[in-house]
């Protein structure tokens, strides 16, 4: 199976990164920054197969030389903390030449990216000398701001969204496999971007070793994240042995049980048996897989605006009745101001003032009421008791959640299994029908299944594979052509090529 790698990473000034310092290594050139007044060297680095740039249409031509993008894109924010570039770190299939990873990184590029209105600065690495001769990669830069005709606009706020970089990792699955295809033939390695869990699969993922760690491995130091690594690889090939190992011992203790030799359609008869039982209980998990949903897990943003909903929309109906309250005074006073009998009438002209005024207040103090009320909800949620109150909102969701994602993976990962013993037993149906063909009447088969049913399928399809070889090569393809002529769509678990 391909590698499959997608990773995001932010460029920030907090942690003293330059965006054009990174665009200078990646692209192994020479770039001056004008922002720390310093000049970037890397064009003695190797290993950059391909580097290029690709925008959007109306995007700013001088965009379009590497010194003067990020050093606009350095320009565009001016805090201390600002993040001014992004980074999308991608493995390339290694069964591709180069040219082909080339055409591969840039229909991604120009799909996923420029096609959303960025602007993309790619790099393309050979494997390190030291390293994995199969670890072909690339680097994205993307800016954080929206780029238009006259330069970078405001900041691009849907990238810290988790579900746009999902969306991403999808996307470049879907072009990766497609492009893999399309130069291999539709046999080609598929790569997935959902994690090992998700895909049912009980291996365990190795953690990345960085930079440091590769270093120290190279030159035969060990590191802790190598041992963690090695720790990793060692129960995944426990775990690849033990069902091998639990195999044959379950052959070695079914040497000693009795055997009696069965007529083959009572064979065939309980084959068919074993075969719809397996495909029923798979089923039955299926099924129950598809009723497992994910509960929705609450943000940490909804359970604030649960906290102070109520109170911001008592704070915005303060406020409007405030303004409504002073337009109608405003209107008020300035009818009164072309009414005679206001005029003459000083006591009234005091009057409606002090009714104003009081009016006035009462509005104010509404308004004051309601926006001290959202204070004291905002600053309850800052506090050690109102984190705690949203942690116990979340935390059950959560739980719940990942509960569901287990038991989906666990019953993904029996349905695999399943699927897998299905085509055992399946085979094995077919392998008695030939031999039936052939003229075997008798099979001997194990008097019980003390040791479960895989065991005796193992035994009776090595039993049946000696009774077929016993006939020449051609009575045997002319059985089993004749065979898959009559049960072709019959069996389930048998591929019409079989």
């Amino acid at each position: 199976m391909a590698h499959y790698r997608l990773e995001v990473q932010a460029f920030k000034r907090s942690e003293g990164r330059s965006a054009v310092a990174a665009a200078a290594y990646r692209s192994a050139s020479v770039l001056r920054d004008e922002r720390l007044e310093m000049v970037f060297d890397y064009s003695d680095k190797g290993g950059v197969v391909a580097q290029g740039i690709m925008a959007p249409d109306g995007a700013p031509a001088a965009f379009l030389e590497r010194e003067r993008l990020w050093n606009a894109a350095e320009a565009a924010d001016r805090r201390a903390d600002s993040r001014t570039a992004r980074e999308i770190l991608i493995s390339l299939p290694h069964e591709l030449t180069d040219q082909q990873r080339h055409g591969l990184v840039r229909a991604f590029v120009a799909e996923h990216l420029v096609a959303k209105g960025m602007i993309a600065d790619y790099a393309l690495h050979d494997p390190d000398a030291h390293g994995d001769a199969r670890n072909h990669h690339a680097h994205i830069m993307v800016t954080t701001r929206y780029l238009t005709p006259d330069g970078f606009g405001l900041k691009a706020r849907s990238w810290d969204n988790p579900q746009a970089v999902g969306e991403l990792r999808m996307a470049w699955e879907h072009v990766q496999n497609q492009h893999l295809r399309q130069h291999l033939g539709p046999d080609a390695p598929q790569v997935s971007s959902r994690s090992l869990a998700d895909q049912g699969q009980g291996r365990e993922p190795t953690i990345h070793l960085g930079p440091a760690a590769s270093g120290m491995e190279r030159r035969g130091e060990r590191s802790d994240r190598g041992d963690i690594n090695r720790r990793i690889e060692a129960r995944n090939n426990q775990r690849r042995q033990t069902p091998g190992q639990i195999r044959a011992l379950e052959d070695r203790m079914a040497e000693g049980r009795p055997r009696r030799a069965y007529p083959i359609d009572a064979v065939i008869r309980e084959f068919e048996t074993i075969h719809q039982t397996m495909i029923r209980e798979r089923d039955g998990w299926a099924r129950e897989r598809a009723r497992l949903a994910a509960p929705e897990v609450p943000t940490n943003r909804a359970v604030t605006a649960e906290i102070l909903g109520e109170a911001v929309e008592r704070r915005a109906a303060a406020m409007r009745r405030l303004e409504w309250t002073e337009r109608r005074i405003a209107r008020g006073r300035a009818r009164r101001a072309t009414l005679m009998r206001w005029i003459r009438n000083p006591a009234r002209m005091i009057w409606a003032a002090h009714a104003e005024l009081n009016a006035l207040d009462r509005a104010r103090a509404q308004a004051g009421r309601a926006e001290l009320e959202v204070k004291v909800r905002a600053d309850w949620l800052r506090s050690e008791g109102g984190r705690a109150y949203v942690a116990s909102r979340l935390d059950p969701a959560k739980q719940a959640a990942e509960a569901s994602r287990r038991a989906a993976r666990t019953l993904e990962r029996k349905i695999k299994r399943a699927d897998k013993r299905i085509e055992n037993v399946a085979s094995t149906r077919v392998k008695l029908l030939v031999a039936r063909e052939l003229g075997q009447s008798s099979l001997v088969a194990p008097a019980r299944m003390d040791l479960g049913v895989g065991q005796a399928v193992r035994e009776v399809d090595r039993r049946v594979v000696d009774a077929v070889k016993a006939h020449a090569p051609t009575a045997q393809k002319a059985a089993l052509t004749k065979v898959m002529a009559l049960v072709r769509g019959q069996i389930p678990g048998i591929g019409p090529e079989r």
